[in-house]
């Protein structure tokens, strides 16, 4: 892919919004974009991964595996999510596997660029800590509510969250995320439907 067209893609991301042009232009010496089809694995639990992983296009489910090797989803990520970001940034091995639900894309930032890349941009350092900062929150924020929400206001809950992720899935698999079966889901979408919270469109549910 040419440089411009790199430059025009990193633009787009929050992380990297406040750099100026020449600056992109540094950046974008050391990325790399790969494509994806449907049912892709982009990574495995326990790989090590030289590249900062940042999706631009698709779905991505992370996973893990439990005991009786069953696959349990973490979480469903679209464009400019960061992907297994903590682990990569530690050098560690990624906690878990993700693959892709769609086709996609991920823009890849080869790490020793990117940490070199750092040194001279504090600013960057410091976004990068406040997303790290807003993952943990929102998780608490979601292991508190899982505790303590009714099924019907866990999946309300989703569809104000996730608007463009709630229309990109499967009801399956926001079952999943929500760790509820689909008939569970399917029922409680119909009860916030009759209650005219959420609307059914060509593509799913979402708020009203």
């Amino acid at each position: 892919m040419k440089k411009r067209n790199v430059i025009d893609i990193l633009k787009q991301i929050n992380l990297f919004s406040s750099l100026s042009e020449k600056e992109l232009s540094e950046l974008a010496i050391d990325v790399d974009i790969s494509h994806y089809h449907k049912d892709s694995i982009v990574f495995t639990q326990g790989d090590m991964s030289k590249n900062l992983m940042i999706l631009i296009d698709g779905v991505v489910s992370v996973y893990k595996h439990d005991s009786k090797g069953n696959e349990v989803v973490i979480g469903y990520f679209n464009r400019y999510a960061l992907l297994a970001e903590a682990a990569i940034l530690r050098k560690t091995p990624v906690p878990s596997s993700g693959r892709f639900q769609t086709n996609g894309s991920i823009l890849k930032i080869s790490l020793d660029g990117f940490e070199s890349f750092l040194l001279s941009h504090p600013g960057l350092s410091y976004a990068i800590i406040q997303s790290l900062l807003e993952k943990i929150d929102l998780l608490q924020q979601n292991i508190h509510f899982n505790l303590a929400a009714t099924s019907k206001e866990k999946v309300l809950n989703f569809y104000q969250k996730n608007p463009k992720l709630a229309l990109d899935l499967k009801q399956y698999q926001i079952a999943s995320i929500l760790s509820m079966t689909p008939e569970t889901l399917s029922r409680n979408i119909s009860i916030l439907v009759k209650e005219e919270k959420l609307i059914q469109v060509s593509t799913g549910y979402k708020v009203l």
